[in-house]
């Protein structure tokens, strides 16, 4: 089992805004599951903690330095550097492109020598690296600097990243489902000097000085609850018992991640066929917590109806678990947040759905806005609600499934083209692409 390619990584597994109390146990986690294991016209960099930036063009140094050499996926045009790609239709393109063209602003010359900053949760997340990339693609249409700083999940980090993306003047900043508290003094020096800062990815703590474009975790577990308890009723429905689902949940790593267990126990409620077995994951020793609750579970419920969680880590192996068991091959398995590995479980059949978004529409989102502002002085929208700003169905959830993911290649990306649609718009707003 590739268990770097099903990490996606903790904090996008769970699902929540970081917190000083939790950290050190992901890290923890992280070695767990690493022993388990055995650009164009911008110019970009990339870092880990504190240390200096390592220029694109000598990466291959970047041992010297402590910062991880990152190979890409390649050979397929569109194709993310985590594996990923838009899976819509030509004609959901074609609109995109439509409403962009329709949304552009008065032509202006583009805004010229700009830098962006990305501070990820972990290079090995599936969230960060598409985040990372979408900043990079962007890049190269303007010509921006792009800086990339890689925490590696260690706490004290991501404070150096803020520090060291902050050195080299950025005019934007994002960073990857992590609390403000996280980054120290960097929020407020970025503030002062009026860089406008987003989270992207899951919701972080409120905070005057980063505007928050995270999920806030409900949408995503209605989504997947609604098509896992029918699925269940399909294969379970007709015992006259309530059907009973194993569930891994982590309520004290974020806001999402608690508000998904919320939403979880509400539909169970409200079904009225569902009984919840809870199970809060050991953040210390989350790949053995996993299989042992996992496999524990099936053994005292012979009848389970269905695995549900929102670590995308977790989501392969509790599907490795219940396949060991013959008498278990009717439960659905389902999750949270998508990875490479645990869409190859859907299309072996092991995994039954996974809830997901767009992950890296917001960084898209968030450059309009700046884009909007340095070019027309427009007020940059704060919140999530900037999503409803915009005339096509921006970061909704939806579901991975056995029906659309297809037999093989990148994981789709599903919903409007977002590409398309700012591309159009920025090539008709500022003539760049």
């Amino acid at each position: 089992m590739n268990v770097a390619k099903l990490i996606s990584l903790l904090r996008d597994a769970i699902g929540g805004g970081f917190g000083r109390r939790v950290m050190l146990p992901f890290a923890a986690v992280l070695v767990v599951v690493v022993a388990l294991a055995g650009c164009g016209g911008s110019s970009e960099t990339t870092s880990s903690g504190g240390e200096a930036s390592t220029p694109a063009s000598e990466e291959t140094g970047a041992e010297e330095t402590g910062a991880e050499e990152k190979e890409e996926e390649g050979g397929e045009a569109g194709v993310s550097a985590a594996g990923y790609k838009y899976g819509g239709t030509p004609k959901e393109t074609e609109e995109a492109k439509t409403k962009g063209g329709e949304a552009a602003g008065k032509e202006e010359s583009p805004p010229t020598g700009k830098t962006i900053g990305v501070i990820q949760l972990s290079g090995e997340s599936s969230t960060s690296v598409l985040v990372a990339d979408a900043a990079k693609h962007i890049g190269d249409m303007f010509g921006y600097t792009v800086n990339v700083c890689d925490p590696q999940l260690e706490e004290q980090k991501f404070a150096e990243c803020a520090t060291s993306i902050l050195a080299q003047s950025p005019s934007v900043i994002f960073s990857v489902s992590s609390n403000p508290a996280l980054f120290g003094s960097a929020v407020k020096e970025a503030e002062g000097q009026g860089i406008p800062w987003f989270n992207v990815g899951s919701a972080s703590a409120k905070s005057t000085e980063i505007n928050n474009y995270g999920i806030d975790g409900f949408a995503l577990a209605k989504t997947l609850d609604e098509y896992m308890f029918e699925a269940m009723r399909e294969k379970h429905g007709s015992s006259g018992e309530k059907m009973k689902v194993f569930a891994i949940t982590a309520p004290t790593v974020g806001i999402s991640s608690r508000n998904s267990e919320i939403e979880l126990k509400r539909n169970a409620e409200e079904a009225g066929d569902v009984e919840l077995i809870i199970h809060n994951l050991d953040l210390a020793n989350a790949p053995q917590d996993t299989l042992t609750s996992s496999r524990q579970t099936l053994e005292r419920n012979p009848e389970l109806a269905g695995m549900w969680t929102l670590c995308d880590f977790c989501l392969p192996l509790m599907a490795q678990t219940v396949s060991t068991y013959p008498e278990a091959k009717d439960v659905v398995v389902a999750g949270e947040y998508s990875n490479p590995q645990a869409v190859a479980d859907i299309r072996k059949g092991t995994v039954s759905a996974i809830a997901d978004y767009a992950w890296a529409l917001p960084v898209w989102v968030g450059m309009d806005q700046v884009l909007g502002n340095w070019a027309h002085k427009e007020k940059i929208t704060q919140g999530f609600g900037v999503f409803k700003t915009y005339p096509l169905p921006f970061m909704e959830p939806y579901l991975l499934t056995k029906e659309n993911v297809g037999k093989s290649g990148p994981v789709p990306i599903f919903g409007p083209d977002f590409e398309a649609f700012f591309e159009e718009k920025w090539g008709k707003e500022f003539g760049v692409g």
